[in-house]
């Protein structure tokens, strides 16, 4: 994943955009080829970097879509 495509991720993850949007993003990450492993490798590394439990909340649940634990309307990559 490219530095931008991470920059974008790391703003959206982080602003109050609604999920659904987040999700949307995560379609267009899929669709120009960005694989799941390389997006929650890179929610990993930004769930140890953020320091309010809120916001370490939300990247946790973002990282339930991209892992598709999650309600199937809201998957991105299938297993």
């Amino acid at each position: 994943m490219t530095a931008d495509l991470e920059r974008k991720l790391e703003t959206a993850v982080l602003s109050d955009m609604p999920l659904e949007e987040v999700v949307s993003l995560l379609r267009q990450y899929k669709s120009f080829g960005v694989k799941q492993d390389e997006v929650y490798g890179f929610l990993t590394l930004l769930r140890n970097r953020v320091t309010d439990e809120a916001l370490e909340d939300r990247v946790l649940e973002v990282a339930d879509f991209v892992s598709g634990f999650c309600s199937p309307h809201m998957k991105v990559w299938e297993p």
